[in-house]
Parts: structure tokens; sequence; C-alpha cells
């Protein structure tokens, strides 16, 4: 079963990074044969990816995390954030990369006006940050996770709810160096998920402030 999550997870992230890649030769190649930029399809993949994610990021940031961390045991916690973080990672990935694919569609690099600039940034700073968040950090996050949750579980304090004490759990040098490690890479990602909810909010006033096409 691990074995296939990771395929599953791997086979999207290819496909993720092979949509912006087809995608950006609409920029790239003037010449090409062009969509129908005002097709209700299109407008439904970008709305509905950008709803998607904007939607997963403020629950899992502002609700899922904070009810889980002071309702679950610490082992139980750990064990859903181990399966949580790859999958809404990913889900951002490939949610960031049709939204950046659809806004290229919908509009050439030759027509683009600074607000489409603007925009067109922010939905590559939000692919950048999902793509770091699923492809770097999230394996990483999840290794030192594992470690530090079963030397707690080992130690007897796997079931405490909420903030734990580990003052005692940081003198062995293990423990130390994967709750070091989880700790750093858990806040970089923390302010890659910023970035990206921010990315994702500058876009929404734009989406509201202006006519279609988006």
């Amino acid at each position: 079963m691990v074995k296939f999550e990771k395929v599953r997870i791997i086979q999207f992230q290819y496909f993720s990074v092979s949509v912006i890649v087809i995608f950006i030769s609409f920029l790239l190649f003037p010449v090409r044969r062009r969509m129908d930029t005002q097709t209700a399809l299109v407008g439904m993949m970008h709305l509905g990816s950008w709803a998607a994610q904007y939607g997963a990021q403020l629950w899992v940031t502002l609700v899922a995390g904070l009810t889980m961390f002071y309702n679950l045991p610490r082992h139980m916690f750990g064990r859903v954030q181990t399966r949580l973080f790859p999958m809404f990672f990913l889900w951002s990935l490939v949610t960031s990369s049709i939204m950046l694919g659809t806004f290229v569609i919908q509009h050439p690099l030759e027509s683009m006006q600074r607000s489409h600039v603007i925009q067109i940034s922010m939905l590559i700073a939000g692919f950048v940050s999902a793509a770091l968040n699923s492809l770097i950090l999230a394996p990483l996050i999840v290794r030192a996770m594992l470690v530090t949750f079963q030397m707690e579980v080992e130690a007897g304090v796997g079931d405490v709810i909420g903030y734990a004490d580990m003052k005692e759990m940081k003198k062995n040098p293990e423990y130390s160096a994967a709750y070091r490690t989880f700790r750093r890479c858990h806040g970089m990602s923390g302010l890659l998920t910023l970035v990206g909810l921010a990315s994702n909010t500058v876009h929404l006033y734009y989406i509201t402030s202006q006519c279609l096409p988006l």
C-alpha cells in the first residue's frame, strides 16, 4: 500500500510538471494554433482549480491542523499528518499547474496588460511554492516526523495532547537531530504555504474586480 501511494504521488507530480510545460508553450510559440480563450471549459478549469486550492489552504491552515493538534494524542496526530501533508502539497501542486496553465491560455504574452502580469507572477509564485513543498520538503518532513513521534511513543509521551515539553527527549542526539530537521522544514513549508495563500488572495482580488476573461 505504501509503495502504491508513493507511485501515485510521483505520477501526479510528473503530471503537474507536464501540464506546466505544455501550457507554457503557448507563451513561447506565438504562431501556435490557439484555443478559444473564451470557452466555458477553460474558465471552469481555472476557477474550479483556484477554489479547490484556496479552500484547501484555508481549511488545512486554519481549521484541520489546529483542531487535530489540540484534540489528538501526539502519535495519532503525527500519523494523520504524515498522510495529510503529502496529499495536501500534491493537491496544491496539481491545482496550481492547472491555474497557471489555463491563465496562460486565456492571456497570450503579446496581449498581456499590467494586471495580467501581476496575476501571472502570483500564479507562478504559488506554483513554485507548491512544487517545493511537494517535491522537496514533504518527504523530509514526513521522514523526520516519523522518527520523532516513534521515539516519543517509546518514551511514553506519545499520548500527550497539544504542546509537550520535550527537554528531556532533546538530550537524545538522534531525537534532537530529527526534531531540528522537522522544525526547520516545517517552518519553511509553512512560509511557502503562506506564499501560496497570499498569491491566491491577490488573484481573488483581480477575479472579483475584473470582467471576463479572468
